[in-house]
């Protein structure tokens, strides 16, 4: 009997209710009576189905059509039910009623309805159950299309219910995600990195979603314990109280974060607002507060940059600072004559190193970067030939010049 249920599959084609049909009719394994039954059943169930989707029973045509839904219905529950076993499908045949087969069809739908489409916030279903299922009957939907639909729909409803319960533990209505169509994978990303890395390394009181400054507190935090500990530390003290279900998506997450993130966000040789305006955009979400007349976010930007300069943000300063990035120098604000000298010889060496001049720049504050990368620009263009001039060994022409411009003091 196993070879017999291949015997139709292998060349027939039509919906698997078809093969099936014509697998148990050429192998006598459904009798007269119960094809007989099958008819019976799809003629009374046609006219149900005909008025549940608002279509005259009285018109052949519309008749047809249900019928068709009918048969669309019933292989869909089959062939799933069954795993395309055209064996178990032909007991089923025998054992149920053609119309309950049909109901098995169509609430395996309803379920998929029942499912968010999207994992975003407000994003309910625009069509409604009878629409939705019309379409999916009218246009046809394979098994392999529902199941995949239907893996799809769970996992946004766990991402979705995940991102409810941690919010709710931080605090917030999910009410403002809705009218901003928030993405609920990002909305958990950061919920979990607030938890897990931002608890105690910020100076945020308890669990607030983050708003910009907040979330880039925490990148600042993370890439801070780095450089002193050679490590990130991280609590998993909320994790304690998860429910089952979410347990497993929240340890992918925070997981990912550990292994995709962390590294990004603690490397040194990029600037940490490039890492920031890059994760922020393809992985995380954070609240915007319109109030603000000054952004927290360039206020903790111009903070790094304060910190860098120790306040001297004139020309002379800013130069020095910059001319030791391009020579691949820790960046002072003030040279001594003898630490000149290396700068020159390293430009002279290895070039400028104009991405290093870039991140450094880019620690500024917003409003000045433009003006600070103008500054820059117009001094290299002067300072080219005489940091290039290698005829000038004894530094006799470029050294006048650095001290014009730079802060280049004598020990006294």
């Amino acid at each position: 009997m196993s070879n017999k249920k291949q015997s139709i599959a292998a060349y027939e084609t039509g919906s698997f209710f078809e093969k099936t049909l014509r697998y148990a009719v050429a192998n006598k394994l459904i009798h007269q009576d119960g094809l007989a039954a099958i008819v019976n059943d799809a003629a009374s169930g046609s006219v149900q189905i005909a008025e549940y989707f608002g279509a005259s029973s009285y018109l052949r045509q519309n008749l047809e059509d249900a019928k068709t839904k009918m048969a669309c219905l019933v292989s869909l529950y089959l062939e799933h039910t069954c795993d395309a076993d055209m064996l178990q499908a032909t007991k089923l045949l025998n054992e149920k009623p053609f119309r309950t087969l049909s109901r098995g069809g169509s609430q395996l739908l309803k379920t998929l309805y029942s499912l968010p489409e999207e994992n975003y916030f407000g994003s309910p279903r625009l069509d409604s159950e009878v629409e939705f299922l019309k379409k999916k009957l009218v246009n046809g939907l394979s098994v392999n299309e529902y199941r995949k639909s239907l893996e799809d729909g769970e996992l946004f409803k766990t991402q979705f219910n995940c991102a409810i319960w941690l919010l709710k533990k931080m605090g917030v209505a999910t009410s403002a995600f809705s009218e901003l169509h928030a993405p609920v994978e990002h909305v958990i990303r950061t919920c979990l990195l607030s938890l897990a890395y931002g608890a105690k390394k910020t100076t945020s009181s308890g669990f607030i979603f983050p708003d910009e400054a907040a979330l880039f507190e925490i990148f600042i935090s993370i890439r801070k314990e780095w450089s002193y500990l050679g490590d990130v530390t991280s609590s998993n003290l909320f994790l304690k109280d998860t429910p089952t279900e979410f347990n497993d998506y929240m340890h992918q997450t925070l997981i990912s974060i550990r292994l995709d993130d962390i590294p990004k966000i603690v490397n040194s040789s990029v600037a940490l607002k490039s890492v920031f305006d890059q994760l922020k955009a393809t992985k995380y979400f954070f609240l915007y507060n319109p109030l603000d007349a000054v952004s927290k976010f360039d206020k903790l930007q111009a903070e790094q940059w304060f910190k860098l300069t120790s306040g001297n943000d004139d020309d002379a300063s800013v130069l020095t600072l910059l001319i030791c990035s391009a020579a691949g120098m820790k960046p002072k604000f003030i040279l001594t004559i003898s630490e000149a000298k290396k700068v020159v010889l390293a430009i002279r060496e290895n070039g400028l190193l104009e991405k290093e001049v870039i991140k450094l720049i880019n620690m500024a504050s917003h409003e000045e970067i433009e003006q600070i990368t103008s500054l820059w620009q117009e001094f290299v263009e002067d300072a080219n030939p005489y940091l290039l001039d290698k005829s000038d060994d004894k530094l006799v022409q470029v050294l006048p010049f650095l001290m014009q411009h730079c802060n280049i003091r004598s020990l006294k």
